[in-house]
């Protein structure tokens, strides 16, 4: 607060002086006295002070209406999104135990198209970045269609446990393992990242990846380093050549430099972008 005022103060002078060197102007012409100068500058001073101070209040109270109204429409953006979503997965969440809103690794859209893609496709593996609601509707998805296993790795170990135990409630063991696997710094090439420290029987027993979903590692708030990078250079070679990889957050433009990166590394992926909440991209290798 501080600082506005001092600013209105520093105007109200400025106005002042300009107020009181147009009377001393005036008075050297001829059309009033000296003494008449100080009252001029000291109520010039006063009422562009004040202009001013008002000025900038009615422009705080314009910009913090401004920012509570965007989070608003943001929060409602996002809701409508989640019910939008839970409609259609009506079959695959009616016995979900997780929270709806808030407890989603995806928003309601996005896991409402990784659902229509997993149906679509039918994989036979998936391998999940990130556990969480995402992880019983695949899981579910699987078991309707009669075949695949899903991997899901994640850093967390309390959040693994608790999805390990909705799996269990849901009686998805025999299709959902959940593995343990703490980001730790590995060598890609020439520079160290942090990446999850999968065991490598995990993969190797899961065999062939159909579908990856890249949710996970979180992206740190503000930093530069793109922490979902390593996903497509670590895992390349475990893919199927129909393999897709399902991206989430790529509204954000850590994911979309993510993206470009791998495309300009390999030019054969395909991409198409869905406009959810979050924001989706698909990648697969195409003719």
């Amino acid at each position: 607060m501080k600082r506005p005022i001092t600013r209105s103060l520093v105007f109200g002078l400025l106005a002042g002086m300009a107020g009181g060197g147009a009377t001393a102007g005036g008075v050297l012409l001829g059309f009033g006295t000296f003494e008449s100068a100080w009252p001029v500058f000291v109520t010039c001073g006063i009422l562009a002070a004040l202009l001013h101070n008002t000025r900038q209040s009615i422009l705080g109270m314009v910009d913090n209406r401004t920012h509570t109204l965007s989070n608003r429409i943001d929060r409602i953006r996002r809701d409508v999104g989640d019910i939008h979503g839970l409609v259609r997965l009506g079959p695959y969440t009616g016995e979900l135990p997780l929270p709806m809103g808030g407890g989603w690794a995806l928003t309601g859209d996005s896991a409402a198209l990784l659902a229509r893609e997993a149906l679509a496709r039918k994989p036979e593996t998936v391998l999940e970045l990130g556990s969480g609601a995402s992880t019983l509707i695949l899981g579910q998805i699987l078991r309707k269609n009669g075949r695949g296993r899903l991997l899901s790795i994640d850093h967390d170990g309390a959040w693994a446990d608790e999805t390990r135990r909705h799996v269990k409630l849901l009686g998805l063991e025999d299709i959902v393992s959940v593995v343990d696997a703490p980001l730790n710094k590995q060598a890609l090439g020439e520079q160290m990242v942090e990446w999850y420290d999968i065991p490598k029987s995990a993969i190797e027993q899961l065999g062939s990846i159909d579908l990856l979903l890249v949710d996970g590692p979180p992206q740190k708030h503000g930093s530069d380093v793109q922490a979902r990078y390593p996903a497509l250079p670590f895992l390349r070679g475990s893919l199927s050549m129909d393999a897709l990889v399902f991206v989430d957050d790529a509204n954000r433009d850590s994911e979309k430099k993510m993206v470009e990166r791998w495309l300009a590394e390999d030019d054969r992926w395909k991409t198409r972008w869905f406009d959810t909440v979050d924001g989706v991209c698909l990648l697969s290798r195409g003719p």
